[in-house]
């Protein structure tokens, strides 16, 4: 019996290590060759974007190379790895500025919804000078909505002596993007103030549409609607504004009573 009992359990170990190893994910190829450090002396533009992948919200999705470019991450060749992978100025890549909307569109699929309907894609597809996806959203960025890049994106074609006679509208969109990361800190703020005070009256709802709001304003300007935008975000900006000041206004109310009482 002592023999059947130790015999069992020694089939259940090793099955258990059996089902636990199988259960472990294979290492991805693409980035176990593109993290070895000698990588970096052949092809030190390509590491670069691998240590820039690293510290992305892609890799934090768990959205790696093959999921862009194509190739074959199980692969055990570099022939095989690249197959069918293109350069970015090749029409047939999945990456071509023109193909861009529709690759990205199929994670971010409220956000390519926008932007199909913008004066910028009409332009992409009639193969005009416009913006796709990584002229305002580099791949790998933490943070793709950077004011600078979109900036230097609205100026080049909407700047002062534009080659098509395009709208000024860049120190709009200037004063907008500064408007959205005013709206987003002070929103960051709000939830920190609110949920420190033990979320009093209705404040946690309140919270929560303006959050609802504001990403809501964020996938609208994919549309390229600055007005429309502009207006939105005014009146977000209107409702926290009179939060933070409420707030400062109670605590200086309460510092000066604590100060009287000493």
């Amino acid at each position: 019996m002592l023999r059947i009992r130790f015999v069992s359990g020694l089939v259940l170990l090793l099955w258990s290590l059996v089902f636990s190893v199988s259960a472990l994910p294979a290492e991805n190829g693409c980035v176990s060759c593109h993290k070895n450090p000698a990588f970096y002396s052949q092809y030190p533009k390509l590491h670069e974007y691998y240590q820039q992948w690293v510290a992305s919200p892609h890799e934090q999705a768990g959205v790696s190379c093959e999921d862009c470019h194509g190739g074959r991450a199980s692969a055990t060749s570099i022939e095989e790895a690249h197959a069918g992978v293109l350069p970015m100025n090749d029409k047939r890549s999945t990456l071509y500025y023109q193909k861009q909307p529709e690759t990205c569109g199929q994670c971010h699929g409220d956000k390519q919804r926008q932007f199909l309907q913008s004066k910028h894609y009409a332009a992409l597809m009639d193969q005009r000078a416009a913006p796709t996806c990584t002229t305002c959203h580099p791949a790998m960025s933490r943070r793709p909505e950077l004011r600078n890049i979109v900036l230097h994106a609205c100026r080049n074609c909407h700047g002062e002596g534009n080659s098509e006679n395009l709208p000024l509208i860049a120190d709009q969109a200037e004063r907008v993007f500064n408007q959205l990361n005013i709206a987003g800190g002070l929103l960051g703020w709000t939830r920190i103030h609110y949920e420190s005070h033990g979320w009093p009256d209705d404040s946690q709802q309140r919270v929560r549409d303006l959050e609802d709001r504001y990403h809501w304003i964020l996938n609208r300007v994919h549309q390229f609607d600055l007005q429309q935008t502009e207006d939105s975000i005014v009146a977000i900006l209107m409702e926290l504004r009179k939060t933070f000041d409420d707030a400062r206004r109670t605590y200086e109310q309460r510092s000066a009573e604590d100060a009287a009482e000493s």
